[in-house]
């Protein structure tokens, strides 16, 4: 054995066999029961000072493990105490992670994704069904067995009704190439946080790489909150047009926009595997996903919007050309009267009257001086940090603290700093772009205080 307990050691009524990992809950091993001689994987809780939160973060998992039975769900068999260190005993999953299966073969075969991908979302579907969330989705929480049969992972982080608070309101947990939009903004999963999580592991194993990636936190959040990402037949061409809207329905910004459940995305996936063309009537579209209203709602909102933005262009150029008054000719007809611009001193009759310059006037963040036209097309963004707060300076000049609304038109650059005691100024340079409305940064090397 490579580390932990050495071999025979007893576990209640089970011997160990080998040390398999460790990880943030805990130590494995793959033991054996002394009597019926069944295999199975013992995760024991990290010895030293255990917390009362991980504490009752682990007996968690046991409550939620214990009520399931499923397929595509790796059993639990017994909850025990190994020298004072409570003890989870499941079924033994002799197989890899999807995680170690790309790494070293690449992504996997269409119809191999296909069928990997329709247990674990029959999974899912069968835990939400229960009330359950389990917030922590990825490629390394789906193993893959010897006989090729599909096991769902690690519900360390899940969620289910009567689970009491394990978080401190406004953190974060979870894995964050893996997060939701509204997980980061809240920190608050819900049945369609993990639709998004489930299109991250699809387009994985589709791929090889997941959709959302970048340098910095900071810059994989704002990816993630804008839903920046390219289809993945970009990336790989013989994929078939359905598997990209499969996935762009999972990772839509709001969640309103995805699956309703796990259950609708199945129907599309055993349409896809049957070789079906996907093809959503208005009927079909309400039966599966009850967003039918919704977007259609949404559509006529943002018609009136426009509409009214347009009159409102309309009108506001109108009002700024000059008038032309019609005087009375001798012969009875009418004649168009010449403005003549005005001089200096008392207005003269007739001339068209402009407001001066005023404070209304909007200065940009680089000190440049945008006019009233300008400022219609100015698009709110929303600087947020993900713990705490921090101090916001656009161009070196403090503005205020996060969350912070900027207002800015659409092509404004700017130097952004964030900054907070105890951590490393971040600093970016950040350009307006239409369509963004978030951005979510990550404070570099925050000391603990």
């Amino acid at each position: 054995m490579s580390a932990g307990l050495p071999m025979h050691t007893s576990i209640g009524p089970y011997r160990v066999i080998d040390y398999v990992g460790a990880g943030g809950m805990g130590t494995v091993y793959r033991v054996s029961h002394r009597i019926t001689g069944r295999v199975a994987a013992a995760k024991i809780m990290g010895g030293g000072a255990v917390s009362p939160r991980s504490l009752e973060r682990f007996r968690n998992e046991a409550r939620i493990l214990q009520a399931l039975t499923h397929p595509a769900i790796a059993g639990m068999y017994e909850f025990l105490d190994v020298n004072g260190s409570p003890c989870l005993v499941m079924e033994y999953v002799d197989g890899d992670t999807v995680e170690h299966r790309l790494r070293t073969l690449g992504p996997l075969p269409l119809a191999e994704a296909i069928r990997v991908f329709t247990a674990l979302v029959d999974a899912v579907g069968y835990i939400h069904q229960r009330g359950i969330v389990h917030r922590d989705l990825k490629t390394n929480n789906v193993k893959i067995d010897s006989a090729g049969a599909v096991k769902l992972l690690d519900f360390g982080i899940a969620t289910a009704e009567g689970t009491p608070r394990l978080t401190s309101t406004g953190n974060v947990v979870g894995t964050l190439m893996s997060l939701a939009p509204e997980q980061l903004r809240t920190g608050r999963a819900e049945p369609r946080s993990d639709i998004w999580a489930l299109g991250i592991l699809f387009y994985e194993m589709v791929t090889g790489r997941p959709p959302f990636e970048g340098e910095a936190p900071g810059i994989l959040s704002d990816r993630i909150m804008r839903g920046i990402f390219s289809p993945a037949s970009d990336l790989r061409p013989d994929l078939p047009r359905d598997v990209d809207r499969i996935i762009g329905r999972c990772l839509r910004v709001r969640p309103d926009d995805r699956y309703a459940t796990a259950e609708a995305l199945l129907t599309e996936l055993r349409a896809l595997q049957s070789g079906e063309k996907l093809v959503n009537t208005p009927i079909e579209f309400f039966r599966t996903s009850g967003e039918i209203a919704t977007v259609i709602a949404r559509q006529w909102r943002l018609a009136v919007s426009g509409a009214l933005a347009v009159a409102a262009i309309v009108f506001f150029l109108w009002s700024l050309r000059s008038p032309s008054t019609s005087n009375s000719t001798p012969g009875g007809g009418t004649q168009s009267s010449v403005v003549i611009p005005r001089a200096s001193g008392a207005a003269r009759s007739g001339d068209a009257l402009r407001p001066p310059p005023s404070e209304r006037d909007i200065l940009g963040p680089a000190g440049g001086t945008l006019t009233s036209a300008d400022s219609m097309s100015r698009r709110p963004l929303i600087i947020r940090v993900l713990e705490g707060t921090a101090e916001v300076y656009i161009d070196n000049v403090r503005v205020g603290t996060t969350p912070y609304t900027l207002k800015a038109s659409p092509g404004t650059e700017m130097q952004l700093v964030l900054r907070r005691p105890g951590c490393d100024d971040l600093r970016r340079s950040l350009r307006m772009e239409e369509g963004m409305q978030e951005t979510v940064e990550s404070l570099p090397n925050c000391r603990a205080r």
